[in-house]
């Protein structure tokens, strides 16, 4: 007889808990990470200071999971909340002139990463709506990134590309804003 697999219960129970606990801090932190954003495009930066080191520190726990066990990126509720903090670090880098985070320095998946960038987009057409006079500057942004994002390949059905071209149809959305704002004479 045919010797009998091995089941490996403690690594199935130890990537369950893990898997758990990513799951907890990627709520956390997409909550924590949403709140901010919008503190963000409002300019309310009292609490936008409270709220980013703590989470740095939630980032960093799930980082160091993520580091030992990869293939839980695969998980789409761990990486909701990655790509939300992703989104509140570029719209704060953006409004305050800073450059972005670079990829390997956050040690994240690209596809996070370029998920991340996508919704920033979204952030900076509301922004653009409540700061007419940034309306020009935020559109020349997002067509760069729009530049840089068209030369990725990828595949048909993918999440990756319905998030890529949501940046396009925020230059659209840009556009729009802008030809909107030229009518009024607001710019």
């Amino acid at each position: 007889m045919t010797k009998l697999p091995l089941i490996p219960y403690r690594l199935l129970e130890q990537n369950n808990k893990e898997k758990n606990t990513c799951l907890d801090l990627s709520d956390k932190l997409r909550i924590l990470s949403k709140t901010t954003i919008n503190f963000l495009v409002k300019g309310k930066t009292d609490i936008v200071r409270k709220n980013l080191p703590v989470m740095d520190k939630l980032f960093k726990k799930m980082r160091s999971i993520l580091r030992k066990n990869p293939h839980l990126y695969g998980v789409s509720g761990i990486n909701i909340g990655l790509e939300e903090y992703l989104e509140a670090l570029f719209v704060h880098s953006y409004i305050k002139n800073r450059s972005m985070p670079n990829i390997n320095k956050l040690e994240t998946a690209p596809e996070v990463y370029l998920g991340g960038l996508s919704d920033m987009t979204g952030e900076l057409v509301r922004l653009a709506r409540r700061e007419n006079k940034q309306a020009a500057i935020i559109h020349d942004y997002i067509a760069k990134i729009y530049d840089l994002i068209i030369p990725i390949s990828i595949t048909k059905n993918s999440n990756l590309r319905m998030k890529l071209e949501t940046i396009g149809n925020n230059l659209k959305k840009i556009e729009d804003i802008i030809y909107d704002l030229k009518l009024r004479d607001k710019i």
